[in-house]
């Protein structure tokens, strides 16, 4: 059941790529939307692997979708940060205006994709399952350790650029309800930074695929709401 509810999760995503890109297509100048545009090229993907894996078993194939899925993850996560300075520009936040600051948040956002570059050519997958899903995973938590496997094998994948890129969204999303009266990204962030919290032992590993998605998708209307009145 849970991986029929991930397919049409899939589908979604991709739905709201194609709607994005369409969006953006129209637009051209707005940088925040065409960033979100490249996030969500392989959100379905991400998503869909997980999705069929119990029905591809344990092997090469799916192997090899998930360390595109966990690589593509942790490599475009920082182009975030950079869309929420191309956010704050096209909602006229004053200190977001100096070219300077853009440059810097796009050094700090390089500086985290080349960090997690050693790490993704190098990691290591466990198999876990939980209800009817399979899945490769840095370490197996507790409850999802498959027939003969162990629960905590493996360690957990680590970046110092996820925290600090959600972090980031979720104060954008505060600033431009605070300052501008609109509160949908404050929201969708707000939930998912608290569906993280939420130990995966007592509502399963996967509250936080749909709420990305209701993220992400706030995120581009967040964008189209704030188009940029010059070539932002």
């Amino acid at each position: 059941m849970i991986s029929v509810l991930l397919l049409a999760l899939a589908v979604i995503d991709a739905a709201l790529l194609v709607w994005s890109a369409r969006a953006w297509l129209k637009v051209r100048k707005n940088s925040a939307l065409l960033l979100q545009v490249i996030l969500l090229l392989l959100l379905w993907f991400d998503v869909m692997t997980v999705a069929i894996g119990g029905w591809l078993g344990d092997g090469a194939l799916l192997q090899l979708m998930s360390r595109i899925r966990y690589t593509w993850f942790y490599l475009t996560m920082p182009l975030l940060l950079i869309a929420v300075g191309a956010l704050a520009r096209q909602a006229d936040f004053a200190w977001a205006k100096p070219k300077w600051v853009i440059g810097l948040i796009c050094v700090i956002a390089s500086a985290f994709i080349v960090s997690d570059v050693p790490r993704m050519l190098t990691a290591e997958f466990q198999v876990a399952c939980y209800a009817d899903t399979l899945r490769y995973v840095g370490r197996v938590a507790i409850g999802e350790a498959c027939r003969g496997g162990v629960e905590g094998a493996g360690g957990w994948f680590t970046s110092f650029s996820i925290p600090i890129v959600f972090l980031s969204v979720t104060l954008m999303g505060v600033l431009l309800w605070v300052r501008r009266g609109w509160p949908w990204l404050a929201i969708s962030a707000l939930l998912f930074m608290a569906s993280t919290a939420i130990p995966a032992a007592l509502v399963g590993p996967f509250l936080t695929y749909p709420l990305d998605t209701l993220m992400t998708a706030a995120f581009v209307f967040t964008a189209l709401k704030f188009k940029p009145r010059t070539g932002t």
